[in-house]
């Protein structure tokens, strides 16, 4: 009988799926991806300081689109002070190497990059459309003269993901809307904040459940042909 997916798919780093305690070169090929991201954020100040170099600006995407889509892949290693990089560090430490252990790290680094990709096009062009549109609009005028920098938007992506390691799908992503209800409404986050986790949170369940689903159909489609008789 295989075993139940837990309510929250959490696991200790030193770990694998089945809560085995690994060895350190177990350790390491497992959650080489996270390891590698938070050594990387607390490092990289340390050699070229706190700046926005690499952050997403959303007047970029037509005034230079070129900058725009590479910041896709500057902007998780960017932050603004140490404070934002610890947050960042734990989330990771918590969350991200416990998808990471299920799911594998090339995965992981791919839905991590491509929801900032998605979730990246998304936002700019909901942003600079909606501030042409209606400049007026507290939402977007705030919105297009600023920058984001951080993993959040990678990071929300992959707990959308971890739903579908979930024994209820539903329970992380409820937990995601009252956490960005309350960060709003009570810690007073930018609305197109909110959205952007949300809208990464989203992309990251719907891109993962096709793999999943890709997978099983595989699986199932070799599982017949080893068992079709030899003509």
């Amino acid at each position: 009988m295989s075993r139940r997916n837990p309510l929250l798919p959490l696991y200790f780093p030193w770990t694998d799926g089945e809560h085995r305690v690994l060895g350190l070169r177990e350790f390491i090929l497992s959650r080489s991806f996270s390891i590698v991201y938070i050594t990387s954020i607390i490092l990289i100040p340390h050699f070229f300081g706190f700046s926005r170099w690499g952050a997403i600006t959303p007047t970029k995407l037509f005034s230079a689109p070129h900058e725009y889509l590479l910041s896709f892949l500057t902007v998780p290693f960017v932050h603004y002070g140490t404070e934002h990089i610890t947050q960042v560090a734990i989330t990771f430490a918590i969350f991200c190497q416990s998808f990471e252990c299920r799911a594998g790290s090339k995965e992981t680094a791919i839905v991590f990059f491509s929801t900032i990709a998605f979730t990246g096009l998304a936002m700019g062009l909901f942003i600079n459309v909606g501030n042409w549109l209606s400049p007026e609009t507290e939402l977007f005028s705030q919105a297009i003269g600023r920058s984001w920098m951080g993993g959040s938007i990678g990071f929300f992506g992959i707990l959308g993901a971890m739903s579908h390691h979930s024994r209820e799908r539903w329970l992380i992503p409820v937990i995601l809307v009252l956490f960005e209800t309350w960060n709003h409404y009570e810690n007073g986050m930018n609305e197109y904040i909110n959205i952007g986790h949300l809208c990464s949170a989203l992309f990251g369940f719907v891109i993962w459940g096709l793999y999943l689903k890709r997978m099983a159909s595989v699986d199932v489609g070799e599982k017949n042909k080893s068992t079709e008789p030899e003509g």
